[in-house]
């Protein structure tokens, strides 16, 4: 029996992991939502042996991209996922577990632990000591949603609302390849420079010296990718060098700002 839950995920050429999500969500709910956005590797013949609940939105920034898929689920409870997200047990019971507690003691939303686990790894369940994100994604929509914002795709409980973290774990398959992982990271640090230039936020060059050695190792042993072997290190060098490539860009906008003027 499914729950009173409606499933979205917003997609782009995921055709190697998205059959994984959905295998994992499938007996859940019975109002399972793709937003793709152009797909072109068969992920949509993949999604619909699952699911006719399957639209399309031109890729317009990830806060966009998951208030649509947000405004198409039929029910009030909805969980959100990525396309390399996958549901292990404990944390099926656990979302479970929460519809089996009166709607009046049920907090606004839920956070989930979301664990990395290396595309080298034969098996999909994290390892001891793996990088772990906590975040909301199981909520209320009468209570919270998300904002629309370009780069970010935050959550937000409406009013202070109370907001809990479910026991249980979410595989996240975060890597297809190096190269997809470069093509992201440098997409998502042109999304951010932009975003910063348009808050007004200026970088020095005292910045840019600081800054990215800081975020290396506040990636790499912080959160714990130096637990991932050679792929944590890949990484954690990958998203210091889009770190990196953020400031840059941001001052090169500024500059050009200054000639304009």
């Amino acid at each position: 029996m499914t729950l009173p839950l409606s499933i979205f995920i917003i997609c782009c050429d995921e055709v190697e992991r998205i059959g994984l999500v959905l295998e994992s969500v499938k007996n859940l709910s019975d109002d399972i939502v793709i937003v793709d956005s152009g797909s072109t590797d068969g992920t949509l013949e993949l999604v619909k042996k699952y699911t006719d609940r399957v639209y399309h939105k031109n890729w317009e920034g990830f806060g966009q991209q998951k208030v649509y898929g947000e405004s198409l689920c039929r029910h009030d409870w909805i969980l959100n996922l990525d396309a390399d997200e996958i549901l292990l047990d404990d944390i099926r019971k656990s979302i479970k577990h929460v519809f089996d507690t009166p709607e009046t003691e049920r907090a606004g939303a839920y956070s989930i632990r979301i664990c990395h686990v290396s595309h080298l790894s034969k098996s999909k369940k994290p390892q001891l000591f793996c990088p772990v994100n906590i975040t909301p994604r199981l909520y209320d929509k009468k209570r919270a949603g998300f904002k629309d914002s370009t780069v970010h795709d935050k959550l937000v409980v409406f009013n202070r609302g109370k907001m809990d973290v479910l026991k249980g774990r979410v595989a996240h398959l975060s890597l297809k390849s190096f190269a997809h992982m470069r093509k992201k990271i440098k997409s998502y640090s042109e999304l951010q420079a932009q975003a910063w230039f348009e808050k007004g936020r200026k970088s020095s060059l005292l910045t840019l010296l600081y800054d990215p050695p800081a975020f290396f190792l506040k990636s790499y042993f912080l959160r714990r990718l130096c637990f991932v072997g050679y792929e944590g290190l890949m990484i954690s060098l990958a998203i210091t060098s889009g770190r990196t490539q953020r400031i840059l860009l941001t001052r090169k906008k500024w500059a050009e700002r200054s000639k304009e003027n």
